[in-house]
């Protein structure tokens, strides 16, 4: 009879304690569950500079999708939940994946996409699930340029990072992954009655490096807005306003130059296959908020012009740049236009920095 007596005292006030505990879970909200999380990630616009409704046509090559991804999920400690690796089968704009983590906690989940591009130098796979990681050592991670005339090349890369909210129970979230490049067309017209022949490419002002993950550090929201007349309701989401660069003022920005081999016949034109660089934030202080400018060798000679609608240079952006030749008299004069378009149609909502 002691021996029962004292295993029915230590059942009890076993049964005592985990009766405590489950309340002061309870009361704090932080029971200790697992949960299943379901993500789904879709490749996605950047809306920074005023929206266009000239119905350029863009549709995305394979380079400009999703390879592959890499899902990082960090808890609020800094601990590493779960890094995995995902191969698609073909190039898509979505990839969804399912995870079991803790729930009732904040995560940072950190995207990246097509990780195999030479300009990514940084080893993913070496963050392993238990260890711990400071934000810092993905924050400070950079795309840099070596010559002036390097673009990036496909497929491109893509990052992200956003806190997300895991409650207590099954939950899903969307989340978008933005491109880490600017893309520029151009389109040579000819008004002329004689053919031209383009021997060179030059944009003022270049960005040497950009931070491989996008540092957005204010926002608004989108809404009604006038191009050429009409009203237009955008979708409810984020314009993004101001981002980091890791240049210092005016510093390591350059002439980007690109050889070419173009003949543009009388009356024709051409478009030059789109190329991709750095986003940056050049400031001409002289140019009335025309920051960037570009120079055309034509038929042996320079033909300058500043790029208007392009004060910035953010990255997931299409600048669209037509530069139409005519003749007036005897001499050849060009007017160059821009049509800065986001990519795609879903709008941003972003969370670093926010």
């Amino acid at each position: 009879m002691k021996k029962i007596g004292t295993r029915l005292l230590l059942l009890s006030l076993a049964s005592f304690l985990f009766a405590g505990c489950i309340f002061s879970d309870m009361e704090t909200g932080r029971a200790d569950v697992s949960v299943t999380l379901s993500l789904r990630v879709d490749v996605t616009n950047l809306p920074v500079c005023t929206p266009s409704t000239r119905g350029y046509e863009d549709p995305e090559s394979d380079g400009e999708k999703m390879q592959n991804l890499r899902i990082i999920i960090v808890r609020p400690n800094g601990t590493i939940e779960h890094n995995k690796f995902i191969d698609l089968t073909s190039p898509s704009m979505t990839a969804e994946h399912k995870f079991e983590v803790a729930g009732n906690e904040e995560k940072t989940v950190w995207l990246v996409a097509n990780e195999s591009n030479p300009a990514v130098k940084f080893n993913f796979s070496s963050l392993t699930p238990g260890n711990i990681v400071a934000d810092s050592v993905l924050e400070d991670q950079l795309i840099q340029f070596n010559s002036d005339s390097e673009t990036i090349h496909f497929p491109l890369p893509m990052t992200s990072v956003t806190k997300v909210n895991v409650p207590g129970e099954d939950c899903s979230e969307n989340l978008q992954i933005v491109r880490a490049a600017t893309k520029f067309t151009y389109i040579i017209d000819n008004n002329t009655s004689s053919p031209l022949y383009l021997s060179k490419l030059k944009i003022s002002k270049g960005a040497r490096k950009e931070y491989l993950f996008p540092r957005i550090t204010s926002s608004s929201s989108w809404g009604d807005y006038t191009d050429g007349g009409t009203t237009v309701t955008v979708p409810d989401g984020m314009l993004i306003e101001n981002y980091e660069v890791p240049m210092v003022g005016n510093n390591e920005y350059y002439e980007f130059q690109k050889d070419c081999s173009i003949s543009v016949a009388a009356g024709a034109e051409v478009k030059i296959d789109p190329f991709f660089l750095l986003e940056g934030k050049y400031t001409d202080g002289n140019s009335g908020g025309k920051n960037y400018s570009t120079t055309l060798t034509i038929n042996g000679l320079d033909y300058f012009e500043y790029l208007p609608d392009l004060s910035q240079l953010p990255r997931n952006t299409h600048a669209v740049v037509r530069a139409s030749f005519s003749k007036e008299n005897i001499d050849l004069t060009v007017t160059v236009t821009v049509e800065v378009l986001p990519y795609g149609e879903v709008i941003l909502e972003p969370g670093f920095g926010q």
